[in-house]
Formats: C-alpha cells, sequence, structure tokens
C-alpha cells in the first residue's frame, strides 16, 4: 500500500497507525475544505469585531508529516481525531496587545478545546524565544447546523495567534534550528536574548505610536475649532479639516454635482501630496488654511466651473477635500514671480 510517506517511517508504525494514515491520505480534499472554511470565518468574524491582521493563513498537515508525528517518541494516540493539528491557521496581527482581542473572538464564537489549547507568550522574565497563543477549536453546535458546515463535525483546527514581530522571531527560529530555549548554545543565548528582547521592545513601542497619533487625532478635533492657529498642517489634520470643515462639505459636494463623480477618501498619498503644496504657498496651521479657503471660496467656484465643464470621468469617485486642489491653483495664481509659478507647477 502505498501512502506517500519515507519507507523507514511506515516500518515503525503499527497496524491502527497505518489505517489512520490511510484514512487521512483519503480526506486530504475535506480537511483542505475546513482549513479554507476556518480562514474565511476567521476573517469575516475579525473584520467584524474591526480589528486589524496583517495576515490569515491556512495549511493541512502533509501525509508524510502525521506520519512522522504518529511514530514520534512519547506520542501514543488512540484515534486520529487526537491529533489536533491535522489543520492548522496562523493569524498574524499588526498589533501585541491585538492577539488578545484575536483570542477572544475565537473564544467567542468557537467551541474551544482548552485541554490542548496554550499560551505560549512569555510570562518568566527570564524566558525568551517562541510566542504565540495556540487555540484547538471545533466549529459551535450553531454552525454546524447549517448545512454548509455539517460536514466538518468532530474536525478541529489549531489556530495560532501572534503579532508580526513575534511571527518574524518564530520564522527566523525555526529557520536556524532552534525550537527552544535549551537548544540554543551558551556562546549564543547573550545574542539571542537581545534579539527577543529588541523585537519585544519594538512591539510595545510600535503599540504606543498607534495610541499617541489616535491621541493626537483626538487633540487635532479639539483644538480645531477652539485654536486653530495651534493645529500645525500635516496629513492627520488636513484630513480631519476635510471632514469637519463645513465649507470644505459644501465645496465638494458642489464639485461632485458638477462633474457627476461621488466622494471618497481621500488617500494618504492625496493627503501628504496636498499639505507639501499647502506648505509651500505659505500655509502652516489650520487657522491659515481656512481662512485662505473663505477667501477665495468663490475663486475656487469659478474654476472649478471652467475646469470640470466637460468631465470625461463622470461616475468615477473623486476625493474629498478636491476643492483645496482648485484653493492651491488659486494660491498659485496670485503669484507674481514667474519662476516660482514654474516651481510650483513642477512638484
Amino acid at each position: 500500500m502505498h501512502i506517500g510517506c519515507a519507507e523507514e517511517v511506515v516500518r515503525r508504525m503499527n497496524g491502527k497507525q497505518r489505517e489512520w494514515l490511510e484514512t487521512f491520505r483519503a480526506q486530504q480534499e475535506l480537511y483542505r475544505k475546513f482549513g479554507e472554511c476556518m480562514q474565511q470565518l476567521l476573517t469575516h468574524l475579525l473584520a467584524e469585531e474591526n480589528i486589524p491582521i496583517n495576515s490569515i493563513t491556512y495549511r493541512v498537515k502533509s501525509v508524510d508529516a502525521l506520519a512522522e508525528k504518529l511514530t514520534r517518541p512519547g506520542k501514543d494516540y488512540d484515534s486520529l481525531t487526537e491529533v489536533t493539528d491535522l489543520v492548522g491557521v496562523r493569524v498574524v496581527t499588526h498589533f501585541a496587545d491585538d492577539v488578545d482581542r484575536v483570542v477572544r473572538v475565537i473564544d467567542r464564537h468557537f467551541e474551544v478545546d482548552h485541554d490542548h489549547s496554550e499560551d505560549k507568550r512569555p510570562h518568566d522574565p527570564h524566558w525568551f524565544g517562541y510566542s504565540s497563543v495556540h487555540r484547538v477549536c471545533l466549529l459551535s453546535q450553531e454552525m454546524l447546523a447549517k448545512p454548509e458546515y455539517a460536514r466538518f463535525a468532530g474536525l478541529r483546527c489549531e489556530i495560532q495567534v501572534r503579532s508580526i514581530l513575534q511571527h518574524a522571531w518564530a520564522e527566523i527560529e525555526h529557520d536556524l534550528g532552534y525550537k527552544v530555549a535549551g537548544g540554543i548554545p551558551n556562546s549564543l543565548r547573550r545574542r539571542f536574548s537581545m534579539l527577543a528582547g529588541l523585537l519585544e521592545l519594538a512591539d510595545d513601542q510600535f503599540m504606543r505610536l498607534r495610541d499617541e497619533l489616535s491621541l493626537y487625532s483626538t487633540r487635532v478635533v479639539a483644538q480645531m475649532h477652539d485654536h486653530p492657529e495651534s493645529v500645525a498642517l500635516d496629513p492627520i489634520s488636513l484630513e480631519t479639516f476635510i471632514r469637519r470643515s463645513s465649507l470644505v462639505q459644501a465645496l465638494d459636494e458642489e464639485i461632485s454635482q458638477m462633474r457627476g463623480r461621488p466622494l471618497m477618501g481621500p488617500t494618504k498619498a492625496v493627503l501628504e501630496a496636498r499639505v507639501e503644496e499647502l506648505q509651500y504657498l505659505g500655509i502652516a496651521n489650520l487657522k491659515d488654511l481656512a481662512d485662505a479657503l473663505e477667501e477665495s471660496q468663490e475663486l475656487v467656484r469659478s474654476l472649478a466651473r471652467q475646469i470640470y465643464r466637460d468631465d470625461r470621468r463622470r461616475g468615477l469617485p473623486m476625493s474629498r477635500g478636491s476643492c483645496l486642489s482648485l484653493l492651491v491653483q488659486v494660491l498659485i495664481g496670485r503669484r507674481e514671480n514667474l519662476q516660482e509659478i514654474r516651481a510650483l507647477l513642477d512638484r
């Protein structure tokens, strides 16, 4: 019987193990569909929770890998269902604290086999290395009641959840051939510890940056009306201005109707380009911008009517804040120095 694994491994197998291996080989497509199902379910559930995810991937254990696991010293299985990682899903988050958010979603929506689940993140201050949370799950009874999921009854999936930096560590450590701290030669342990510490510090710093950017966005909203002169022009403050200025909204809506194009965005690239242009024209803060737009709004409307009388891209989305692009052109037109105007147009 050909079962697609190395002969020396097959020779070590008993009759039950050979039977399990053949059963698994025959059901590879079912397990692949189960992995695909788990990937799609997690993608949907995490999107509903607004948890930013770097990647969600799945894999089905190969027949050779299962044969090796069944015959590994110290492993004693009574049935194939006791092998809990025949299907594996890996969820990689951008931030370390999102790992716990993902795990809570898993615990709410799936039947978790807690006896075979574990948290491998470091709790010992002297520990370093592989770091992730493992949840062994089955589909819930509510899910299995749906016809499209019924065939997956009894199938288990091991879900690994880790941050992108934890993932980088695990991949590099695996590539170097070390899976546990005890396998590191003493002469290299210090360097491994330093690298693990750097990655953990980087995870913490990325979370702090995210939180500080969020706090900055909140401050911009609070200061925009009371002290706009104190809010420097940058992509974050400009986006806030575009979304909250009643004049921007009114002008954008007029231009949108004129062009027959729906509003969207703005994108990061548009914001960065507009900030660079406005700063070059002397617009340093939100008060400068609000004053310039208020003063030039009729010229912006007039320019829009001239430029967009026949828009060939009708129906295609246009960026919110498009009136500021016209404002830039109005401000350029007020410049008297021809060389300066050319420099602005070339940017």
